[in-house]
This record gives C-alpha cells, structure tokens and sequence, in this order.
C-alpha cells in the first residue's frame, strides 16, 4: 500500500501546481533541494507540528507559574434574615462595645495563597511540562524527516517515470517507423499481411503504455504537490540528479540510528515522563502547606467600611480517597511499563529499516550493472535484427521482440537506479541523517 500511494503521489510532480511562487520563478527549474526547503515551510502537518511545540511551551510556562502566589479580589453585597457584626468582636464587650449590626454587608478584600510544600509535585510537574516540550520538538524533527523522505522518493519516481515515458515514446516512434516500413514490404509482395497486424498490435501496446505512464506520472506531481503544500497551479521542471553512494555497516548505523534518530529520542524521553508521572501521583500522598493571607474591609448598608486582615499557614493532609491516590498511580505505573515495550518494538523496527534499506541499495546497485549490460546487449540485437529485415533475411516479428527487449532493459535500468536513489534516502532517514 506504501508503495502504491508513493507511486500515485510521483505521477502528479510534472504538472505541478501552485507553488505558492511568482511567476518568474516558475520559469526556473525545480531541484530536490527546492521542493523540500518549500514542503518544510508550506505542509500543514509540519505547521501543527510547530504549534504543537508553542502550545507544550505554554503549558511549561503554566507550571513555572504553580509556584508564585495566587492574587485575587474578591467583593459582594450579602443580604441577612437576621443582622451580622460588620467587624469581629474583640476583646470584652463592657471595654471595647459592641460591634455594629446589619442585615445588609458589603466586603471587598484582596487574598492570596502562597504554596509551601505539594509533596514535590510542583517540580514535578515543571519537568513533566519541559519533558513534553521536548518530546514535541522530537516529533517536529521526526515529521520534517518523514517528509524529506517522502518528497525524496516522489521527486526520483517522478524522475524515473519520465525517463520510462521517454524510452516508451521512443519505442512507439520505432514501432512506427517499423510499421511503415512493413506496409512497403506487403505492397511490394516481400511479406505477409499478418506481419502489419502484428505491427499494428504491438503499436497500440506501446501507445497503452504510454497513456498509463503519463497517468501515472500526472498521480506521482499531485502526490508531489500535496507533501509540498502546493496551491496554484504551475507548470515545473524537476531536476533530479543521482547522488553518490552511501557507504557504511550495518551495525555503525544501527548506532547511529539509536543515539540521534528523533523519534527513538522523543520515546526514551517519553519513558522519563513516565518516571516523573508516577512520582507526581505518589506526591498527593504528602500533606499540602499554603501560606494564606486576605485583607479586606466590610460595612453595612451605611457604607461605613471597617478594615480587617489576615495571615497564616494551612495544611492538608490526605487520609483516605477511597484508593483513588492508588489506582492512580498504578495506572501510571502501567503506562510506564508500556512505555517500555514500545522502545523495544520501535528499536527493532529501526533496525529493521536499516538492514532493509542496506539490502536495497546493494540490491539495486547489482541491477544497475546486470541493466547496462542488458542494454549493450539489446542495442546490439535490435541493430541486427533491422539488418536482417531490412535485407529480407529477418522477420518482422524479431525486429518487434528485439524493440521490446531493449524497452525492457531501459526499464530495468530506470527502476534500479531510482529504487536505488529511493533506498538511499530510506537508509539517511532510518538512521536520522537526511538532509533537510
């Protein structure tokens, strides 16, 4: 399915649309370098990616606040069945009188709460906070790899399939030639009808392919167009130059892989959050110690405020939830231990991807030289066989097979050098060393 949806998405890159660029840079050609430094700033999963980092950023900012006192204003107008004192009583009523009464008391005061001790889960929290920052930038870089990767591999199919759409024109222009050249021999007498409807077969074959490749081709730009963010539409040329070997053991890049690969960071990273979970969960079995303080002042319906205030600390202390303290943080303690097994698969899956990878390069590179001399080969043959006909010792139908056999070993040729370019820029990704 992977495979398939790449293919569709390098079929639409030679019709490209919009770019988002003027029309004087439309004129000049679009190399790998381009419509990746474009898909990085234009793809709207980057986009959300980069505001998922501003929103983590938000939240640290949050729980650094956790730690500085809470200010408010506070007021209202309360109205009593029976009079209340505006201000406290003190001391004996026969010295300091009787405060006075009112139904009707109005209070505006400013309060505040200051934490002393949270069993540690301010800090925790902070760090909770600044883990998922982190873990939010590693999915940034995760995701800007996936894309390079995908536009790599769109960009060189769409190459590819130029170049399988160039050498299938050609053959359709030599079927027609061939045609023609038969129609002669069947006029003159010098050959049989069945061999201009043999011709006539295999041109409709060749023009078949060569409707089904620019289709192909036309999928692939649209793929091409949706990873870059494109918008108007624009017609583009793409450059697409072979890159140099990559060369490198197995084993260096499974090292490599594990100590910068971005999305293997963000999981140990993930698994430290997972730490710092279940200790911020353990913290609400510690009691709670707040600083408080209010001041204020209070008056009946004649509007004669009396000033009061307060100062002190206050503590709580958990004695029973009705294990709602221990269900959480067994809770954490079992996404932690899940946290565990998903390094495990996404190492092995890395490795994997690496050795996958290796093996394609080679793979590739080994059909690359059986391809060029299937070429040399083939030219070699089609040569001899327009020879033969041309002298009427050779058949028409070994003049097609040796067409055919030659568009073959063009095919072989341009698919083992693109999947070899595709597998090149799978291994950089596997082991978080492609180039943005």
């Amino acid at each position: 399915m992977k495979r398939k949806i790449i293919s569709i998405i390098l079929m639409a890159v030679f019709s490209l649309p919009g770019l988002g660029l003027n029309t004087s840079e439309a004129d000049e050609p679009l190399s790998l370098k381009d419509v990746i430094t474009i898909g990085l700033k234009n793809n709207p999963n980057i986009s959300a990616s980069r505001k998922s980092i501003e929103a983590e950023e938000a939240s640290a900012g949050g729980a650094r606040a956790e730690r500085l006192p809470v200010i408010n204003l506070n007021g209202g107008a309360t109205r009593y069945r029976y009079a209340q004192p505006i201000t406290p009583i003190t001391g004996s009523p026969l010295t300091s009188g009787f405060p006075e009464f009112d139904e009707s008391i109005f209070d505006v005061s400013l309060s505040f709460t200051l934490p002393l001790y949270r069993g540690g889960r301010i800090e925790r929290g902070i760090r909770i906070a600044e883990i998922k920052k982190s873990i939010a930038e590693d999915t940034l870089k995760f995701n800007e790899q996936e894309l390079v990767y995908n536009i790599t591999s769109a960009f060189f199919k769409i190459a590819e399939l130029d170049r399988l759409l160039n050498a299938n024109n050609a053959l359709v222009s030599n079927v027609e030639a061939h045609r023609k050249n038969i129609e002669l021999f069947v006029k003159a007498g010098a050959a049989p009808r069945l061999d201009l409807y043999k011709a006539d077969v295999e041109l409709a074959h060749a023009r078949q392919n060569s409707i089904e490749i620019k289709n192909n081709l036309a999928s692939a730009y649209e793929l091409l167009k949706y990873l870059a963010g494109f918008k108007d539409e624009l017609s583009l040329t793409l450059n697409a130059e072979v890159t140099e070997e990559v060369k490198g053991r197995v084993e260096d890049s499974i090292v490599l892989a594990l100590s910068r690969r971005a999305d293997y960071q963000a999981i140990l990273k993930k698994k430290r959050l997972s730490g710092e979970r279940i200790r911020y969960a353990e913290g609400r079995r510690y009691p709670q110690i707040n600083l408080n303080g209010e001041y204020g002042d209070r008056s009946g319906a004649d509007l004669g405020f009396e000033e009061n205030w307060a100062v002190g600390v206050r503590f709580s202390v958990p004695l029973f939830d009705g294990g709602v303290i221990r269900s959480d943080i067994a809770r954490e303690r079992k996404e932690g231990e899940a946290v565990e097994y998903e390094e495990i698969a996404l190492r092995n899956n890395i490795i994997r991807e690496i050795k996958d990878a290796c093996l394609k390069i080679e793979s590739a590179g080994m059909r690359i030289e059986v391809a060029l001399a299937s070429i040399e080969s083939a030219k070699e043959s089609l040569r001899i066989e327009r020879l033969r006909f041309d002298t009427g010792e050779g058949k028409s139908t070994d003049v097609m097979d040796a067409e055919t056999a030659l568009l073959r070993a063009q095919t072989d040729y341009h698919r083992a050098v693109f999947e070899r370019e595709t597998a090149i820029a799978n291994l950089k990704r596997a082991t978080g060393a492609l180039a943005q």
